[in-house]
């Protein structure tokens, strides 16, 4: 009888700690692709940082620290040098090197589908110095190199030989704390820990990123302990949460705002007029006409900041003198009266449903005040991944988006979403509305190569300035507060970027 109790309290213990080496997330949004370059969106980030390791990194309260690189340093205005880690492996046994790096960086910045070679414009070129040592030459003094470089995740060079880029985009090949075992599109993602991870062995054998687009789905789950974490809690559902789950909340990087067609004088999505969004005061109209402190206090719950500028002010660009603009309709209503549309307008605006908080109902509230200063908006919103395609091949005359300075700099925004689209050299990938203004374009770039960070960063702020007021280039509408609920399973600190990095989570 002993002996069975024994063995029955072996076998409880055993059964115990396997469920406790799994780890259940419940996602809001999944990954849009498996390849590391194909898409700059923080859900995708999110996943793909425990898969994939960059040379230089991140740490939880956003010190840079070394990944894959041990160290680096400028040997000159326009060259610096990168020692690699020794020892280190991908996933299937081969060995890391100055190879993979070297293939890594040239897909990023040559790749015609790269969705982060603004990432590396300033990198004229890299070569081999031998086997652990990697040089890298600039265009210009670049103080960013080490920023920049955070967003290049490695690959394995002789894995991705023969495949092609849609079979990239479902598999992967890392170095990471996690390696992917099945990935069931619109379900879930399972990983399996790497025995052999170069920063130590990771605390969950394995995890499943579910994908739990639907708010009361993801409540759901976390209530019933079906998962153990979930992020981008419901406003609605916080209180009710709190009475039984751990809850916390991070401010986040992330602004939400509303681009436009600049360029096109037949817009394809403005009924019977000739696109309205090509004169200022219309653009500056539709600033006035939203009120942006209702959508705080009643979809988000209080649970967002108002946006007046391009990031908020923990990233180094944040202009202290740029103040959000003040809800008038009437001024509004001037505004389009003086632009020749006293009647308005009629305009389709683009929206994901399924990627920011309560994003459907949010651009709901924007027809809404619109159609106070008589701009009739349909509202289209449809699948994260039908809209980024959409929006970002600029088949919109009119959309909601959010950015995150993930490397804590405004170059981040106006490199890739305020300067004039310029695919050769990498800038304005995600200016969907593509805006404009050659003197923006000479600051940016100037910035970029900027040593003086004080010189610097008056170069951003007068770019910011021309761009956001003087052009009306976006609207800004708020900053996203990050919400996570979890149970007493697990110890969590959220990351300013939002992305879940299993790696810093332990068991309790």
């Amino acid at each position: 009888m002993k002996k069975l109790l024994l063995v029955l309290v072996v076998f409880l213990l055993l059964v115990g700690s396997s469920f406790a080496a799994t780890l259940n997330l419940g996602m809001a949004s999944e990954a849009v692709s498996l390849d590391p370059y194909y898409h700059n969106e923080t859900a995708t980030s999110s996943v793909l940082s425990n898969i994939f390791d960059t040379l230089i990194r991140f740490d939880a309260d956003y010190n840079l620290v070394p990944g894959l690189a041990t160290s680096w340093k400028a040997l000159n205005d326009t060259t610096w040098e990168v020692k690699l880690r020794k020892g280190v492996t991908f996933h299937n046994g081969n060995p890391f090197n100055a190879d993979d790096v070297i293939f890594s960086f040239d897909r990023v910045k040559n790749w015609e589908r790269s969705g982060f070679k603004g990432k590396v414009t300033s990198i004229e070129s890299f070569e081999k110095k031998d086997d652990y040592t990697v040089i890298f030459h600039t265009r210009g003094p670049y103080p960013l190199f080490p920023r920049k470089v955070t967003y290049v995740r490695i690959l394995d060079k002789e894995f991705c030989a023969d495949k092609s880029p849609e079979l990239l985009g479902t598999s992967a090949m890392g170095t990471g704390p996690y390696s992917v075992v099945k990935w069931i599109k619109g379900a879930s993602l399972t990983l399996a820990s790497n025995q052999s991870y170069w920063a130590g062995v990771p605390e969950f054998e394995k995890v499943i990123f579910k994908t739990l687009s639907n708010d009361s789905t993801r409540v759901a789950a976390i209530l019933s302990s079906e998962v153990d974490l979930i992020n981008r809690v419901p406003v609605k559902d916080i209180n009710r949460i709190k009475g039984s789950k751990n809850f916390i909340m991070k401010p986040g990087l992330r602004l939400i705002y509303l681009q436009m067609d600049h360029q096109r004088e037949d817009s394809p999505y403005v009924t019977g007029k000739i696109n309205p969004f090509a004169d200022l005061r219309v653009r500056r109209a539709v600033n006035y006409a939203i009120n942006e402190n209702n959508i705080i206090k009643y979809l988000m719950n209080g649970f967002a900041k108002p946006a007046g500028q391009f990031q908020p002010n923990v990233v180094f660009g944040f202009d202290d003198n740029i103040k959000k603009v003040s809800y008038d309709p009437a001024k509004a209503k001037q505004l389009l009266t003086e632009a020749g549309y006293s009647d308005g307008f009629e305009v389709v605006l683009d929206a994901p449903n399924n990627r920011y908080i309560n994003d459907e109902q949010i651009a709901q509230a924007i027809a809404s005040d619109l159609a106070k200063v008589k701009i009739k908006v349909k509202v289209n919103a449809m699948p994260k991944s039908a809209y980024f395609p959409k929006v970002n091949s600029s088949d919109s005359s009119f959309n909601m988006l959010g950015w995150s300075n993930s490397d804590g700099d405004a170059s981040s925004f106006l490199d890739a979403c305020v300067h004039s689209y310029d695919p050769d050299k990498g800038y304005g990938r995600y200016n969907g509305g593509r805006y404009s203004n050659a003197e923006v374009d000479r600051l940016i770039e100037e910035s970029d190569i900027m040593i003086d960070q004080e010189k610097r960063l008056i170069l951003m702020k007068k770019a910011q300035k021309i761009a956001l007021l003087d052009d009306q280039n976006i609207i800004p509408l708020h900053y996203q507060v990050d919400l996570y609920a979890y149970n007493n399973k697990i110890t969590f600190k959220p990351r300013i970027d939002s992305h879940l990095y299993v790696f810093d989570m332990n068991k309790k």
